[in-house]
């Protein structure tokens, strides 16, 4: 069974690394004539080998091989190629030792989080002293990440060294894990072309997930939609791709990048699955080697707020603005906080690595750890905000950290977000939350979202504090419309679905919950005592005065008679018809059995009979019979009124 990584190499320029490339794989990876010419590699280079894996009768690594510029002018290449490499073999030569190149480009892969080293002494053939050149190249490597990393001499020419050297190859990727594959394919494209008759081709290194024939992909920066058409893997078509592959993608219903239309280039990224949108800024955990690198001052300036540099995520790079908390100076050596402010969008994942190099090139300044990849501008410097940034920095690859962090700051967590910054499979994530539902950290109150316990809890509590104190504060209501809680809880109703979840929760917390309203059980209608003697007045009123009643302004003279005419009329004892005439609720009722019985004796009846009947004015029948009808107590037919049989 195959097993698939990528290589690539890094060192100074002239130690021999395409030379090698050459011999491991019999690929020349100088594909352009200007490299041939100068013997100098300016373009990334690409190659191919397979491996017997040790201990196993048929097993092979299939290996990708990227083959970088070593000269410093071509650093911004040599970094799109190394951002996705399983093992790096660092080239350096026994006649030349350590340099200023080999020292940049260890950082650069330092900053990328590269652990996987092995050092090539190459041109072992050169020297008189070979354990001379090899001690003094492991005292340059002291306190470096090569420090341990196997040193092999070889000489690619005449082969000195070469099976020591794919031996090793093989012994570190049989302890390397495979490429992890959670189901979100990446390819940041490296080479982007389009062959008469065929459509626009890309190729790249294919991380974080599984691609197909058919595959629908999202182009970044531009958001385009394609389809994979075909899929080939060293020449050679297959069905689909697994991480750590060598990919083209026939992509012929995208088109290449041109001036003023969107499309696809070097430096852009092809995401699958459900990714998260592109944005403008990142939160970070920004990092500086302490080592100089020979001939590069500004690697060595301190690094301030607002400061301009290239940012280079995937095989692309786009200029951004560096932003630190408070009067945060980053030295040589140390580490911060950190927003990047870009001039274009980038789709970022927690835990990707950047690198930071100034704007003209000429120095590389820091690597980035991605911490949130949808951060707002806002309150950047807040206190609870760099809290809860450097929980994550603390542990940027901890999927509980990432969703605890994210649960206590946001509050909810929506089902449609979990995978779409995590770099982590939906399982993982789904025995992650698990964990913190089980801890009480967590609560799944709707199919919708997550929220963090401890305030779900809060808002709970909150929303029935609310409810309870509008029942103190207008006892004669029968309840609190659901739209004036809402507004009291604020923007948190406004996350979808919530609001919905949050009742019927109450609903089985002894509330109840009706279309428009919400009522504590124990809620009972109360006239409070002032209003005692205004609400019998009124009432005393209307009884007497039948159905020749007094205007409702007539009734209102205070602000407590106002209060209790309210209240009356919520609990029925009144009955407003109009804004002009209002029955006591006794005469109401009565009145309803004297026009039922009306009808009912005469089979129909209209308003100027039921007028004379009940002996009343015309302005106190209109809306009663109205309201009749309304209430379906009658049902009017022309001038006609009958009694409802329902």
């Amino acid at each position: 069974m195959p097993r698939h990584f990528i290589i690539g190499t890094a060192g100074h320029i002239d130690h021999g690394k395409s030379t090698l490339v050459q011999t491991l794989t019999g690929t020349n990876p100088d594909r352009l004539p200007e490299e041939k010419e100068r013997g100098v590699t300016i373009e990334l280079g690409f190659a191919h080998f397979s491996l017997p894996v040790p201990n196993t009768s048929s097993d092979t690594f299939e290996i990708g091989v990227v083959d970088v510029p070593g000269h410093a002018d071509f650093v911004n290449n040599m970094v799109a190629g190394v951002g996705s490499i399983d093992l790096a073999i660092f080239i350096v030569a026994a006649d030349d030792t350590w340099m200023p190149q080999s020292e940049e480009h260890l950082q650069i892969l330092s900053y990328l989080g590269i652990t996987n080293f092995i050092v090539a002494l190459t041109k072992a053939d050169l020297v008189e002293d070979l354990d001379f050149a090899t001690a003094i190249l492991a005292d340059d490597l002291l306190g470096t990440p090569l420090e341990n990393a196997p040193i092999i001499p070889i000489s690619a020419p005449t082969g000195l060294g070469m099976d020591e050297l794919k031996d090793t190859i093989a012994k570190v990727l049989s302890q390397t894990p495979a490429p992890r594959d959670f189901g979100q394919p990446r390819l940041a494209v490296d080479r982007a072309f389009s062959p008469k008759g065929v459509g626009t081709v890309v190729t790249g290194t294919l991380t974080n997930g599984v691609l197909a024939v058919g595959t629908t992909l999202t182009a970044y920066p531009s958001g385009l939609k394609t389809h994979v058409r075909s899929i080939q893997n060293h020449s050679a078509s297959i069905e689909e791709a697994v991480p750590g592959m060598r990919t083209a993608l026939n992509l012929p219903d995208l088109p290449l990048s041109q001036k003023g239309k969107k499309g696809v280039s070097r430096g852009h990224l092809l995401v699958g699955g459900t990714p998260g949108e592109a944005t403008l800024e990142i939160d970070v955990e920004l990092t500086r080697a302490m080592r100089p690198i020979p001939g590069q001052k500004g690697t060595q300036r301190p690094l301030k707020s607002n400061h301009r540099v290239s940012v280079h995520h995937g095989s692309g790079r786009t200029q951004a603005r560096v932003l630190f908390p408070e009067e945060i100076v980053l030295n040589p050596g140390d580490t911060s906080i950190a927003q990047l402010r870009f001039d274009h969008p980038i789709h970022a994942l927690v835990g990707e690595r950047l690198v930071i190099r100034e704007l003209s090139g000429e120095a590389t300044l820091a690597g980035a750890t991605v911490l949130d990849p949808h951060p707002t501008r806002r309150q950047f410097r807040s206190e609870v905000r760099q809290d809860f940034l450097m929980k994550r920095a603390d542990a940027p690859g901890d999927l509980l950290v990432l969703l605890l962090t994210h649960l206590e700051r946001d509050h909810f967590l929506p089902h449609a977000a979990l995978a779409q910054s995590l770099p982590f499979t939906q399982a993982e994530v789904q025995a992650a939350l698990k964990k913190l539902l089980k801890a009480g950290e967590a609560v799944a109150p709707s199919e919708k979202f997550y929220a963090h316990g401890p305030y779900w809890k809060e808002l709970m509590l909150r929303a029935s504090k609310l409810v309870q104190d509008y029942h103190r504060s207008h006892p004669d209501h029968v309840g609190m419309a659901v739209e004036l809680l809402k507004k009291s809880l604020g923007a948190t109703t406004a996350i979808p679905g919530l609001l919905d979840t949050l009742l019927i929760q109450l609903g089985e917390k002894n509330f109840k919950v009706g279309e428009n309203l919400i009522a504590h059980h124990s809620h009972s209608l109360e006239l409070p005592p002032e209003l005692e003697a205004p609400a019998a007045r009124i009432l005393k009123i209307l009884d007497e005065a039948g159905l020749n009643p007094p205007l409702p302004t007539e009734l209102q003279g205070s602000p407590n008679d106002i209060a209790a005419y309210k209240f009356l009329s919520r609990t029925r004892q009144i009955i407003p018809l109009d804004p002009k005439v209002t029955l006591g609720g006794k005469v109401f009722q009565e009145t309803i059995d004297q026009v039922r019985a009306y009808i009912e004796a005469n089979g129909q009846a209209t308003a100027s009979e039921l007028r004379q009947h009940l002996d009343t004015s015309r302005k106190v029948i209109m809306p009663l019979l109205e309201r009749l009808d309304r209430d379906q107590v009658t049902i009017r037919n022309g001038d006609f009124r009958t009694v409802n049989p329902s």
